[in-house]
């Protein structure tokens, strides 16, 4: 399944994969997940993220750079410039370009929603995923053990992780309900990631997801997935109550 991360993308309005992956990078930017000064992933590392080629991801790169949105010099790291100030003349420029829709709605509501969405791509999942899929998702979970105390790149590699199992399930409503619902509080997320034994946590659930998925166990990979979402729900919603509270 080449490129699997975009199999359900569709190059509507002559969209091209670096379009797409542009779009998503503005996205995590745009939420908070990146943040002013936040280094990116190396090319290769953000290749294998996504599922795509190193030239799709010098193409969105570049898209970046001429926005202003990410700073790049030759044998640095790539950095995002997200202040005020570059954000205000982005949004200016790109007046279409907004926050998901589903930021509008309650956490209650979002992760009621999530957990009929994600229940249902994990079962289905569970029926259809292949060898080379569960070798896909090990090599996830490898890279995820080393980024303990990387917060943005483990959050990027989280992202690609709820992606892959969607792709797995087959049905690309669920995987679109499941994109959006995803990219509710992205900047809580991040907030929650920092916090000290926060990664190690979510790593060991998605090794329970990816046990489950290998033993091809609907029921099992449901539980995990399940049991995954809510402590993403309850970590979540502490940290908003919390953040609430100190305004």
């Amino acid at each position: 399944m080449e490129n699997l991360a975009f199999a359900f993308e569709k190059t509507l309005q002559n969209k091209t994969k670096k379009d797409i992956l542009a779009g998503k990078l503005i996205e995590m930017i745009l939420t908070g997940l990146l943040r002013d000064g936040d280094v990116l992933p190396s090319e290769r590392e953000l290749a294998h993220l996504f599922g795509v080629s190193r030239e799709t991801v010098r193409g969105a790169l570049s898209q970046l750079t001429g926005y202003g949105l990410i700073s790049v010099s030759h044998g640095a790291k790539t950095r995002i410039r997200a202040s005020d100030t570059s954000l205000d003349r982005f949004r200016a420029a790109h007046p279409d370009e907004a926050v998901q829709e589903v930021n509008r709605f309650d956490i209650d509501s979002v992760f009621e929603s999530r957990i009929v969405v994600e229940a249902a791509i994990a079962r289905r999942a569970a029926m259809k995923i292949d060898v080379e899929g569960v070798a896909k998702l090990e090599r996830l979970l490898e890279a995820q053990s080393k980024l303990f105390d990387s917060p943005v790149h483990f959050q990027l590699s989280d992202q690609a992780f709820h992606k892959l199992i969607s792709v797995y399930a087959g049905n690309e409503l669920l995987l679109r309900y499941a994109e959006e619902l995803y990219a509710y509080g992205l900047n809580i997320r991040r907030q929650v990631m920092v916090e000290e034994g926060s990664i190690e946590r979510s790593y060991n659930e998605h090794s329970h997801i990816v046990e489950a998925l290998k033993r091809g166990d609907p029921d099992a990979a449901e539980r995990a997935m399940l049991a995954h979402l809510d402590s993403v729900y309850r970590t979540t919603k502490s940290k908003l109550n919390t953040t609430a509270a100190q305004v």
